[in-house]
């Protein structure tokens, strides 16, 4: 029983080490924040910048490391919520990468290829690729999540 004990200490050694690396590769955005970032280093036009605040706002809480299943029997990733069905590759669907990124990239704190694959769904499209943006932000007055951030 003490050689399971000492293996047990071990495992639950390692899964936390992996639950603290992997929570100190995330990060969750403020809104404004987002909408900078977004505008500033990521040249995403003033136009639309309330509508992508709003849908990352629905589909991830703003958050960098959200993992979700999705109707198409895989996953959705990171901040923008990209589908394994056809944008990023993963064991479910590793053939699949239309943005040639590994799913679980877009799940740290580093949103550069989750932005750029975003306006690739985006182009594709439309916002209608996200349900949370067309039940929660088509047809509202997204300038509201973007008007008090200064852009």
């Amino acid at each position: 029983i003490k050689r399971n004990s000492t293996k047990m200490k071990t495992l639950f050694a390692i899964i936390f080490g992996l639950f603290i690396i992997t929570a100190s590769n995330a990060k969750v955005y403020e809104r404004c924040e987002l909408a900078l970032e977004l505008y500033n280093e990521h040249s995403y036009g003033r136009q639309y910048l309330g509508d992508w605040v709003c849908m990352a706002y629905y589909e991830s809480g703003l958050a960098t490391f959200v993992k979700n299943p999705n109707s198409y029997g895989g996953n959705d990733y990171g901040i923008f919520q990209i589908s394994d069905h056809e944008w990023c590759r993963s064991p479910e669907n590793p053939d699949v990468a239309e943005c040639t990124y590994d799913c679980t990239s877009l799940l740290d704190e580093d949103i550069n290829n989750d932005a750029a694959c975003a306006v690739s769904v985006q182009a594709r499209y439309g916002f209608f690729a996200w349900s949370g943006w067309v039940n929660n932000c088509q047809g509202t007055n997204t300038e509201n999540w973007v008007a008090d951030c200064g852009i």
